[in-house]
């Protein structure tokens, strides 16, 4: 079980509200993503079975199976997240006349850029869903559905941000004699 997964949610704001510089922004893109996704879940487990809604039953289950799949991703993400800015941190604490420091750095943030895009591109997916089930899902869920848009639009937004300041690290980088 992952650092993440682990805590309690009072555990886990408590060590995001601290000195540490994980987890971080790019953990908390993730997981809002994922907590789009399990409201994207009940509102698919309150429509399915109702009378009402089905004429949509096969598009809501649909829906209820990939978003269970992209909210697995997105926590594995979080995870994912820590550990790519703790490569970061690892690379620049390597000593200043190591050959391979350059090296590691650009590798580390290579990743830190990889993780935040996988979780836009997921955060993109699941945004959609979210839009999908507001218009056939149990309209007395709707604010549940927009809720779930407009966190998986943060997630993607605060992914981007990440993506944006891991690029321009690896930019700077390529212009310093490190």
């Amino acid at each position: 079980m992952g650092v993440i997964n682990s805590k309690t949610l009072k555990q886990f704001q408590k060590e995001l509200g601290s000195k540490n510089p994980t987890p971080g922004g790019g953990v908390v893109a993730a997981l809002s993503g994922a907590f789009a996704a399990s409201l994207i879940e009940m509102v698919c487990n309150l429509t399915l079975g109702k009378e009402k809604y089905e004429k949509n039953k096969k598009d809501v289950i649909k829906i209820h199976k990939d978003v269970l799949e992209l909210k697995e991703k997105l926590t594995k993400l979080a995870e994912e997240d820590k550990k790519a800015y703790d490569k970061v941190l690892i690379a620049y604490r390597l000593q200043p006349e190591n050959k391979k420091r350059k090296q590691e750095i650009i590798k580390a943030l290579r990743y830190a850029i990889a993780v935040p895009m996988e979780v836009r591109k997921i955060s993109q997916e699941v945004e959609r869903l979210a839009y999908r089930i507001s218009k056939i899902g149990n309209k007395n869920a709707l604010s549940d559905a927009k809720t779930a848009i407009y966190l998986a639009h943060a997630s993607g937004k605060s992914a981007l941000e990440n993506i944006k300041i891991n690029k321009k690290s690896l930019a700077d980088l390529s212009r310093s004699d490190l």
